[in-house]
């Protein structure tokens, strides 16, 4: 009688629904996101001359994610991926070293068809994906640093920088491991690949206008958790 019982628990812990992917659910995943641009910037220009040898960086950035999905059939979903702001650093080399330019904020909100390929039972949930992204850059600032070398320059007054909007395609990877007493509660691992380019412009009164071409197309990492309804 005891191993009926024990015989039919397992059964009904792998071949339930408790754990399923099934079309109509949805998975709500939270945790530490961080951008890591892999910067590539054409020389930096002033006034029409370029000046060679210089380039822009872009540092990292962490942030909170916040990531929903809806399973739209078995093996299929849709996934939005949202965050809070992301703060970066802004860097300039090659005018003798490497000095700090100042920080920009931005958002990334990005739309994924995902894919599934396991049966919607299995309880480690590997998936793909391929979408869109728009990133929104806001509330840029100039160093002290960099509006004092400006000002040996001879400029004027504080410059100001401007990093223009940018759409591209974005591909993920990821993998959910369920846990838990009904098996809801995920361990959530993804990497994602995003094309962000944009346009920095710093306008420097006195001085004229620097622009560099940037394309930042970072991995985006994140670790955490999530829940299945």
């Amino acid at each position: 009688m005891k191993k009926m019982v024990l015989g039919t628990a397992l059964a009904a812990c792998i071949s339930g629904s408790a754990f399923a992917y099934d079309g109509g659910d949805f998975i709500f995943r939270s945790g530490a996101i961080t951008v890591s641009p892999e910067v590539s910037s054409s020389a930096l220009s002033l006034g029409g001359a370029t000046l060679e040898g210089t380039a822009a960086g872009v540092d990292d950035g962490t942030a909170l994610s916040l990531i929903g999905t809806y399973m739209l059939r078995d093996h299929w979903g849709v996934e939005v991926i949202a965050a809070t702001p992301f703060s970066h650093d802004l860097k300039v080399s090659g005018l003798g070293e490497t000095f700090d330019l100042g920080e920009t904020r931005h958002l990334p909100p990005t739309v994924v068809l995902q894919y599934y390929p396991l049966q919607a039972s299995s309880r480690v949930q590997p998936y793909v994906g391929l979408g869109l992204n728009y990133t929104v850059f806001f509330e840029e600032k100039v160093s002290r640093e960099a509006n004092d070398i400006f000002a040996s320059l001879g400029a004027t007054g504080d410059a100001s920088v401007t990093l223009k909007n940018s759409s591209g395609i974005a591909a993920e990877a990821g993998v959910d491991v369920a846990f838990g007493a009904d098996q809801r509660w995920l361990l959530n691992l993804s990497v994602w690949w995003m094309d962000i380019d944009t346009e920095a412009t710093v306008d420097v009164p006195g001085v004229g206008t620097i622009s560099a071409a940037v394309e930042l197309d970072p991995l985006v990492y994140s670790a955490g958790f999530g829940y299945r309804f």
